[in-house]
């Protein structure tokens, strides 16, 4: 085009070669010709000289551009990219580094997306600040964004917006930035910043150059971030496909927690993994299962706060239940913005967590959970990375609700496993009780002793509390804590006795807390013991003075903690057991003596029942009499069966060392051996048998209820210093009331100028 006065008058095109043979055919428009060229050309018919020169000049400069356009094509790798383009360039403009940033207009931000910078790189803190995310309005790419030219800044104005990538450029030596904005289908999307170290280093023809030159890059980094992103997407469906096969082979949580930490850490850079479940009523989580680096897991405190419950409200949890995506949080921000102290975020703050990316888990439209990575550095979750954290969520999600019902199944068998072996045994039980034949009615007695006895169970059936039955033996223990069970509110459920007498030290425990199978030779399959069998009823213990020191202990335990662990087991059980023991020991002398605990004593007579001897009460023996002969004559098939008034007086006038149950025996051998319908003899024991038995009962058993209770209240009230109520009190010890308590000190005669001890009677 030829101009005059400014006007253009014709156009013209021109050839370029490459080596011999010309490639293009390059029109030349106005706005491609230097500022000064309209006026040469008006000139043009009086100093072609001129024209030559400036046509040369322009031909360099389109060359130039067209062999940077050329060279910056063909690179599909970006690193690769930015290196051509830093080279090229270089070859005619002066600057030492170059950066190409990334902008995401929905958040405002951008982030460096390709760099070469050599004299940038030695700073120390060049990396953290090349990984940064930061605003757009810096004063710099908000200006950028807007102008169509390149534009030129200074660095030390820029530090005046007060941005700190600005004072670490003017820390790492560099002085001035040209700038141009990178568009593609008319959106901007990416700029590019020439770092110099000197000032006045770009002319207004060098950013003339960088305008022109922004065009052939644009569409060159277009295709490459598209490209990459096919590339990523791509990655992604690799990802979760493998994921998804993963998954299908996955049979519990620790499988789950061991594929995500694989897979993941092939993509994201973080640290630790969690996963946590919502409580049923939404407002409450607790974490199930997690990978967590030594450094963390390794201290005292982790298991405790890592697997606590912890409300949703925290600044954490309910934003990810209120979002629809992954979302990326600072952990410093949270604790400060959070107004209560929370214990977790605390302890992986102070141990080195910065940041988290979490995602809530949802499942056929319920939410159940929540998936959380950790890391130790910030800005480490890249948008695509948040991206596949949410198609990762949707998979996991189902895994966790197929295990977790998995679980309930499994859970649900070993209850039901738990309640035929448990049916089992208490057929076993029943059947053994049924061939016993003893009920509440067999309890006969009429005498003072008896009715006190009455009286106190009637004051006991209805509570809960431990019941400690004492008497010699034949008394009818048994017969009393039956009746106490059959009164109590637990009388729709089992009784189960264990008699500590009768088993070898080596088996007791198993018999009374169960065995898993090959806890120890013989134990061919997993059984439940007594505790278990008796749980929600009463467990009997019979002749407790028998039970070893060693077992003592763990009764003791399974008392006081309500909850016992089968030999060779690993997981505690919950109980709910009433304790009715008995023994024909003085328990006192036993603890006096060494060989019984007196804790476990203390735990066991919370209120004891002795049972008067049957030589104590011979006005009931007639009433014993007529029972036990009704009951064996049925069973033998007689009838009208009588005792002679010789054979009363005959049992009326022996000692009874062996009590009622002798009573009994000696009543149903005499119906078997008898002639005709009348008992004129009965066969007793040796005197002499009877006299060692009456010596031993009279040593144990020779005072009243009320001085057992009397003396019994002393010995507690002596541990305790005289000390009634308050914590460690004789109330407390005795399970009762303090009320009740002063009541029956009254009751007793015991004052406060006594010396509080236990009496052991000595013969």
């Amino acid at each position: 085009m030829f101009y005059e006065n400014g006007t253009p008058l014709a156009e013209f095109t021109m050839p370029f070669f490459t080596l011999t043979k010309p490639t293009i055919i390059m029109g030349l428009q106005k706005s491609d010709m230097p500022q000064e060229l309209p006026d040469i050309v008006e000139i043009s018919g009086r100093d072609d000289i001129m024209l030559t020169r400036v046509l040369l000049s322009l031909t360099t400069d389109i060359a130039r551009l067209l062999s940077v356009s050329h060279t910056i094509a063909s690179p599909e790798e970006k690193q690769k990219l930015i290196h051509i383009i830093k080279k090229s360039l270089q070859t005619f403009l002066r600057f030492s580094d170059i950066a190409i940033v990334q902008y995401d207009l929905r958040k405002y931000v951008y982030k460096v997306f390709l760099e070469d910078c050599e004299k940038v790189r030695q700073h120390d803190d060049f990396e953290m600040m090349a990984s940064g995310e930061y605003p757009l309005g810096d004063g710099l790419h908000n200006v950028l964004m807007q102008s169509e030219t390149a534009v030129l800044f200074s660095v030390p104005e820029l530090q005046k917006q007060g941005a700190i990538q600005f004072d670490f450029l003017h820390a790492a030596g560099i002085a001035e930035i040209a700038g141009i904005r990178l568009m593609h289908n008319n959106e901007v999307f990416a700029g590019m910043a020439l770092l110099s170290e000197t000032p006045d280093s770009f002319s207004k023809e060098d950013l003339r150059q960088i305008e022109r030159f922004s065009y052939h890059l644009s569409g060159s980094l277009a295709n490459i971030l598209t490209n990459e992103a096919i590339r990523q997407r791509e990655k992604e469906k690799e990802i979760l496909l493998s994921l998804s096969a993963d998954i299908a082979r996955m049979r519990g949580m620790g499988d789950l927690i061991t594929v995500l930490r694989h897979r993941l850490k092939s993509i994201f850079h973080f640290n630790d993994i969690t996963i946590s479940l919502l409580g049923s009523d939404k407002d409450h989580f607790k974490v199930i299962v997690e990978d967590t680096a030594e450094i963390r897991s390794s201290h005292p405190a982790y298991q405790g706060l890592v697997f606590a419950e912890y409300p949703v409200a925290d600044g954490v949890h309910d934003i990810l239940l209120a979002s629809d995506s992954p979302q990326v949080f600072d952990v410093g921000q949270v604790l400060m913005d959070c107004p209560i102290k929370h214990a977790g975020f605390q302890f992986i703050y102070e141990h080195g967590i910065k940041e988290l990316a979490g995602v809530k888990l949802v499942n056929q439209n319920e939410e159940i959970g929540f998936l959380m990575i950790l890391s130790e550095e910030r800005n480490a979750f890249r948008d695509t990375d948040l991206r596949l954290l949410q198609g990762i969520s949707d998979q996991l999600a189902v895994a966790l609700a197929n295990i977790l019902a998995d679980e309930r199944i499994k859970q649900q068998l070993k209850e039901i496993k738990g309640y035929k072996e448990k049916l089992e045994e208490e057929k076993l039980y029943l059947q053994e009780e049924i061939s016993s034949g003893y009920t509440y009615r067999d309890i006969i007695g009429a005498g003072p002793e008896m009715q006190q006895v009455f009286y106190m169970l009637s004051q006991v059936s209805v509570s809960q509390s431990t019941v400690l039955i004492l008497g010699e033996t034949g008394t009818g223990k048994e017969l009393i804590a039956r009746a106490i069970h059959n009164s109590s509110p637990r009388r729709d459920q089992l009784m189960v006795k264990v008699n500590c007498a009768t088993l070898p030290p080596n088996l007791i425990e198993s018999e009374l807390f169960g065995h898993e199978k090959g806890s120890f030779t013989g134990a061919l399959e997993r059984r439940i013991g007594k505790f278990e069998l008796a749980n929600h009823g009463t467990l009997f213990l019979d002749e407790i003075g028998e039970l070893p020191p060693g077992l003592q202990v763990k009764l003791l335990r399974a008392i006081q903690e309500k909850e016992i662990e089968r030999v060779g087991g690993k997981n505690t059980i919950k109980i709910d057991v009433r304790i009715i023991a008995a023994t024909n020991r003085n328990l006192q002398k036993e603890v006096a003596e060494g060989r019984f605990r007196s804790d476990l004593f203390y735990r066991l007579n919370v209120f004891p029942i002795v049972l008067p001897p049957l030589r104590e009460r011979k006005e009931d023996i007639p009433l014993l009499v007529a029972h036990f002969i009704d009951r064996f004559a049925r069973t033998a098939g007689k009838k009208n069966v009588r005792l002679s008034s010789t054979a009363m007086k005959q049992l009326q006038a022996y000692n009874w060392p062996g009590n009622v149950r002798e009573l009994e025996h000696v009543l149903e051998r005499s119906i078997l051996l008898m002639q005709g319908n009348i008992i004129r003899e009965v066969h007793l024991s040796s005197p002499q048998a009877g006299a060692e038995n009456r010596t031993k009962a009279d040593e144990d058993y020779s005072r009243k209820l009320m001085e057992v209770e009397r003396d019994y209240i002393l010995g507690v009230l002596n541990k305790c210093s005289g000390k009634v109520f308050g914590p460690g009190g004789a109330a407390e010890i005795l399970g009762l009331h303090v009320s009740t308590l002063n009541h029956r000190i009254r009751k007793l005669g015991i004052h406060k100028e006594h010396k509080y001890f236990i009496k052991v009677s000595q013969h």
